[in-house]
This record gives C-alpha cells, structure tokens and sequence, in this order.
C-alpha cells in the first residue's frame, strides 16, 4: 500500500517554514511576483524501505504563500481531457487581487470540480499557508471545516 504525505510546519523560534514531501505532487511557493514549486523527486511511503521525505526549509517573510494538495487535484481534468494546470492557474489567481488563503484554495478547488464535470474522480485537499503582517492581537488561529454527515 502507497500513501502519500505533506508535513508543513512553522517553527517561530527559528522564523521558518518546514516542508517536507513524501509526494511526487509538487509544492508551489509564491514569494512577490514569483511563483516557483518543489518538485524534486519524492516518493510515496510504501514503495521500498528506508524512503527519506523531500525537506525545504525557508525564512517566514511577510507575503509568503504555499500551497500543498493531493494528487486529486494534479489530475482534475485528465478524465475529460482537460487537464488543470496548477501552476498556470495560480500565477492568475494571485495576480488578479491579493486573495487571502481561504479565497486561494476555494479557487482551486472549484476550477477542479468544474473541471471534472461536478464529480471528482479522486479526492482533492488543499493546504494553502499565506504570511500576512500581524494586525490586532497576538493570538494564533486556525479555521478547519470538514463535512462530517450526522446520520
């Protein structure tokens, strides 16, 4: 059995971001006008013994975005013949406006369901982390939303 695994963490005693990839998924970076990925090889667990995860580690600086998916959302599309180009739709939904995380990732995920006609052949998740300047308190927050049927 397979299983493919992104860790990503903040680590604020050293101002970092740690990345680290067991997925052939590439992990894109956007820094001002730049969008780069990490797609060095990386393979899932599951393959052979001793598999050793990508790591990237990066200073925090203010405008700083990563985005981390499943495969799901790398082959949106293929089943239709209309492949989603992650890279390519992300250059245009970061330099239409100033989308915060929420907005980023509610992009992607529409473009692909849309893409495969309302019905998603494999399951999509999406991690989106955006470094924005501290304004009001000094508490950290997280927003999760899963859809859990109660019956």
């Amino acid at each position: 059995m397979l299983a493919t695994l992104n860790i990503m963490w903040v680590d604020l005693q050293t101002n970092t971001l740690v990345i680290t990839r067991n997925n052939p998924a590439p992990v894109y970076i956007a820094r001002d006008d730049h969008i780069d990925n990490l797609s060095a090889e990386s393979k899932p667990i599951g393959t052979s013994r001793n598999i050793r995860p990508s790591i990237t580690e990066m200073e925090l600086v203010n405008g700083l975005t990563v985005i981390i998916y499943t495969d799901g959302l790398s082959h949106a599309g293929e089943r239709v013949g209309k492949p989603l180009d992650v890279g390519t739709v992300l250059e245009a939904i970061l330099e239409d406006a100033d989308p915060n995380p929420q907005e980023i990732a509610d992009a992607l995920l529409a473009l692909a369901t849309r893409l495969e006609e309302g019905r998603p052949s494999d399951d999509i998740s999406i991690v989106v982390l955006r470094v924005l300047p501290n304004v009001g308190d000094t508490v950290r927050r997280m927003t999760v939303r899963l859809p859990v049927g109660t019956g």
